[in-house]
């Protein structure tokens, strides 16, 4: 084989590995990111094994909405840009390792939101109500009880309660309060896997 046409063969390579590592930084950075569920707490909305886009960048210009799908982090705040830099890295370099960015592999939690600034939420006799009224939630699978923490609760600034759509398993905001905004890492806004429920999150 010619000599030019191999050396162009390898810079062809060369920009796709290349390539390869530019998207894949541009999925796990401060704009996007791709999560896997490792979790039953959101059935029947979402399912153990779906993958997820997550925009992180919304909620650096508007606050989280009732009915928005988020991950946070369970138990410390979302990370600065240096340590966002080191972790999309070493997400980058397990991407080549064949690992997975899971949901629950870490803090990470996905919720509902139910609750934000301003509003009432209670729980009676199964229900949810918001603002004194009862919630119709269509998306809910299970009864609603409430747990450790003390309802009625006035939600206040930079705070939100959630909750999973499967309420008899999940672990949300009735056992460990109310969730900072600097926790909240992004909305789930897609499916893209499995291909067959390939969608906007809802």
């Amino acid at each position: 084989m010619d000599k030019r046409k191999v050396k162009k063969e390898i810079e062809s390579w060369i920009f796709s590995i290349l390539g390869a590592i530019l998207i894949a930084g541009l999925v796990n950075s401060k704009v996007f990111a791709k999560v896997q569920v490792q979790q039953s707490s959101m059935e029947n909305t979402l399912f153990t094994n779906q993958q997820l886009i997550v925009d992180k960048l919304s909620y650096n210009f508007v606050e989280p909405k009732k009915g928005d799908i988020i991950i946070f982090h369970e138990n410390k705040e979302k990370g600065t840009i240096a340590e966002d830099t080191l972790e999309m890295v070493d997400n980058i370099i397990s991407k080549f390792n064949n690992n997975k960015t899971d949901i629950e592999e870490d803090d990470r939690l996905i919720k509902r939101v139910i609750g934000v600034p301003g509003d009432e939420v209670d729980i009676k006799d199964g229900y949810l109500y918001l603002n004194g009224k009862k919630l119709e939630e269509t998306y809910a699978n299970g009864e609603t009880i409430s747990r450790e923490f003390k309802l009625p609760i006035k939600i206040p600034e930079n705070k939100l309660f959630v909750l999973g759509d499967n309420r008899m398993v999940s672990k949300d905001s009735r056992m460990f309060g109310l969730v900072d905004y600097k926790q909240v890492e992004g909305k789930a806004i897609y499916r893209v896997y499995p291909f067959n429920h390939v969608g906007k999150v809802k």
